[in-house]
C-alpha cells in the first residue's frame, strides 16, 4: 500500500529523501500552536518580496517550524514552493579498477550541502566500496555546478545526498542474490539511509510480514526522521500489532510531508482510531477516500469505502471503546 503515491498532494516521489534542512521541526524559530497561522502568514508576505538570502532561511525555519505544528497549510506551502537543486556542469568520476572486478553494483553516498552559489560544501563519504573512489565522488561534486534549491522562487541553500551508482551486474541476478547484496550494504554501512532505504522496499515489494522488515523500517526512520515513506509504513505496521501510541508520531511525520496522499490518511485514520479519536478518524478517512484518484483499482476503493462504513457504523457521534491492551 505505500508504493502508491499521490502526484498532486506529493510532487515527491517516495524513494526521495527530503532535504533536513527544509523540513526540519526543530529549525530555529520554532513556534507555537496558537501562533502558527500568523507566523505563517508572514513568513508568506516576506517570501512575496525581495527577501535577503538571510530572511529567506528565516522564513523556511518559520514554515517548517509551523508545519511540525500541524499546520497543514505550511506543510503545502514547502511541498508547493520548493524546487530541488539540479546538476548543471561537472566533471566524470573516473572508476577505479577494483569497482569492475567485484561484478556487483557499486553505490557511493555523500553527504552535503549546496548553497546558494551553486557550489556543494561539507562533504562526507556516508557510503563507498573502497575510500579512493568515495574521495573521487567528492572532489567530483566538489567541482560540479548545480543551479541552487529555491523556495519560493528565492535561492536557498540545502543539505542533500549525492548518490551515485553504477550498475554492474550481479554474478547471479536471482532475488535472494539481490537481498545478500543489500544486507552487505547494511552490514557494512549502518549509518547510510540509503542502504536501509533500499533494504526496506525491497523485503515490503516482497514480503512486508517477513521478519526484518519492520527492523529495517525503524533504522531508516531513526536515521532519516522526515522521511514521509518510511514514517508512514512503520506507523502502518505498528497499527496492525496495536501499537497505536508508539504510530502516532510517526504517522504525524507523514501527515506533514505527504498531506494529501489517501495512503498516509488511511494510516492517519487507523492511528487515530486505535486511540480512540473517533471524529478525527472519520474526517481523514473521509478524505482518504476522496482523494483516490480515479485510475485507482476498484478493489482498493472499495477498501476505503468498506473502512469508512466501519469507522460510521461504530462511531455515530461518540468514541469507540478504548483497545485493549496488548501483551508484550
Amino acid at each position: 500500500m505505500a508504493y502508491h503515491l499521490d502526484p498532486e498532494g506529493n510532487p515527491r516521489e517516495a524513494s526521495e529523501l527530503p532535504p533536513a534542512s527544509l523540513f526540519n521541526p526543530g529549525a530555529r524559530g520554532g513556534v507555537a500552536p496558537v501562533r502558527a497561522r500568523e507566523a505563517f502568514d508572514e513568513a508568506v508576505a516576506l517570501l512575496k518580496g525581495a527577501p535577503t538570502e538571510a530572511q529567506v532561511r528565516q522564513a523556511s525555519a518559520t514554515l517548517s517550524a509551523a508545519c511540525a505544528v500541524d499546520l497543514y497549510d505550511a506543510c503545502e506551502f514547502l511541498l508547493a514552493n520548493f524546487q530541488r537543486e539540479k546538476r548543471l556542469e561537472g566533471p566524470s568520476p573516473e572508476v577505479p579498477a577494483e569497482v569492475f572486478r567485484l561484478r556487483k553494483p557499486q553505490v557511493v553516498v555523500l553527504r552535503g550541502r549546496v548553497d546558494t552559489d551553486g557550489r556543494a560544501r561539507e562533504l562526507q563519504v556516508v557510503e563507498a566500496p573502497f575510500p579512493k573512489f568515495g574521495e573521487e565522488v567528492m572532489r567530483v561534486a566538489a567541482a560540479t555546478r548545480y543551479q541552487p534549491a529555491m523556495l519560493a522562487g528565492h535561492p536557498i541553500a540545502t543539505s542533500r545526498l549525492f548518490r551515485l551508482q553504477f550498475q554492474m551486474p550481479l554474478e547471479n541476478r536471482t532475488p535472494e542474490a539481490e537481498l545478500e547484496w543489500v544486507r552487505m550494504r547494511v552490514a557494512r554501512f549502518p549509518e547510510s539511509a540509503d542502504a536501509w532505504s533500499h533494504l526496506a522496499k525491497l523485503l515490503g515489494s516482497r514480503t512486508p510480514e517477513a521478519p526484518g522488515y519492520v527492523e529495517a523500517l525503524e533504522r531508516l526512520s531513526a536515521l532519516a526522521p522526515t522521511y514521509w515513506w518510511a514514517a508512514n509504513e512503520l506507523s502502518w505496521q505498528y497499527v496492525q500489532t496495536g501499537r497505536h501510541a508508539e504510530a502516532e508520531p510517526k504517522v504525524r511525520v507523514a501527515r506533514q510531508l505527504a498531506p494529501r496522499n489517501p495512503y498516509v490518511l488511511e494510516t492517519s485514520a487507523a492511528v487515530l482510531w486505535g486511540l480512540g479519536r473517533c471524529d478525527e478518524a472519520l474526517a481523514d478517512q473521509r478524505q482518504a477516500v476522496a482523494r483516490l484518484q480515479e485510475q485507482w483499482p476498484r478493489e482498493e476503493r472499495e477498501r476505503f469505502e468498506r473502512t469508512l462504513a466501519d469507522y460510521k457504523r461504530d462511531c455515530p457521534g461518540g468514541s469507540p471503546p478504548a483497545p485493549s491492551p496488548i501483551a508484550p
